[in-house]
């Protein structure tokens, strides 16, 4: 008996030392703006009117200010902290005070409290989706399978000089031939001004980047060689082949972000259309205007007089 008494106490004076410590466990806050919500581990950081406001709900709020990294840990001593606690103190007395006026009870607010919460609602699933969908093993699953399919081939790098007739190609052949530099003849004489100011370099280039007939032509010279004139929409070309290569694949960091884009827009897409099947949607505004049109249109052909 005395045995059980002392581990009751030592359990009682456990609990009330959590109490009063500042991250004290708070299991549930039935404020009127808690709900029941479970704070297991989080901190008070304010206390308006007998509602509390709590270390999390500065952490989202600045996070969803964007403020500072979704998660990330947020302490009084840091400047945005009290900024935020603030705008939370300010929201939490105007909300005090719309309950106080029973603003709760109007049609009109209960009508905009429904609405932000199926908002909220379907934010929340859209979330949980694509938490499950969208994540770093998925985004590197879909990279190595869009790395496994594209198959880039040879890239070359080449210069150019495009001039507008095929004599002035020939005199700048002739030029070349005599040892002119093939870089500062395309600085004054070419008419591609993307490339002029480079010597007429166009960087590594595949096959399907540029011009069918020029990528046909240009790929067909060796590396360190030079093509004769040839002609596309734009002119007349000489090309001189730098260098050639595989072309490299698209490392995983640089691809990150245009394949997250992508996969979180497919799996909403793909989320809403599952619904759509599932559930049951009816247009009834759209097709009470459609049996209407139809009524009237019967009725004119019935009595075209309208008499």
């Amino acid at each position: 008996m005395k045995r059980n008494y002392i581990l009751l106490l030592t359990l009682l004076l456990s609990v009330i030392s959590l109490s009063s410590c500042q991250d004290r466990l708070i299991m549930a806050d039935n404020s009127p703006f808690g709900q029941g919500v479970v704070r297991l581990g989080d901190t008070e950081v304010a206390s308006i009117d007998g509602t509390k406001i709590y270390l999390s709900d500065v952490e989202r709020m600045a996070a969803s200010h964007g403020l500072i990294e979704i998660e990330s840990p947020l302490t009084p001593g840091q400047p945005v902290f009290q900024k935020v606690l603030d705008e939370l103190i300010d929201q939490r007395l105007l909300a005090l005070d719309a309950l106080r006026r029973s603003l709760d009870q109007e049609d009109e607010t209960r009508r905009r409290l429904s609405v932000a919460r199926e908002r909220i609602l379907g934010n929340a699933l859209v979330e949980r989706h694509l938490r499950d969908k969208v994540n770093e093993t998925t985004i590197r699953r879909m990279y190595d399978e869009q790395a496994n399919l594209r198959d880039r081939g040879v890239e070359i790098q080449a210069r150019h000089i495009l001039v507008k007739t095929e004599e002035a190609a020939n005199l700048l052949v002739s030029k070349l031939a005599q040892g002119a530099n093939f870089e500062a003849l395309a600085k004054e004489f070419s008419e591609d001004e993307g490339s002029r100011a480079q010597g007429g370099d166009l960087g590594f280039f595949t096959r399907d980047m540029l011009n069918e007939i020029f990528t046909e032509k240009t790929f067909a010279v060796q590396k360190g060689e030079r093509s004769e004139p040839f002609e596309t929409e734009y002119g007349w070309h000489i090309v001189e082949v730098l260098n050639r290569r595989t072309a490299p694949q698209a490392n995983f960091e640089d691809m990150r972000s245009e394949i997250l884009n992508f996969m979180t827009y497919d799996e909403i897409q793909t989320l809403l259309k599952t619904l759509r099947v599932k559930g049951e949607v009816k247009l009834l505004f759209g097709q009470a205007i459609h049996e209407n049109q139809d009524d009237t249109e019967s009725s004119t052909t019935e009595n075209p007089n309208n008499e």
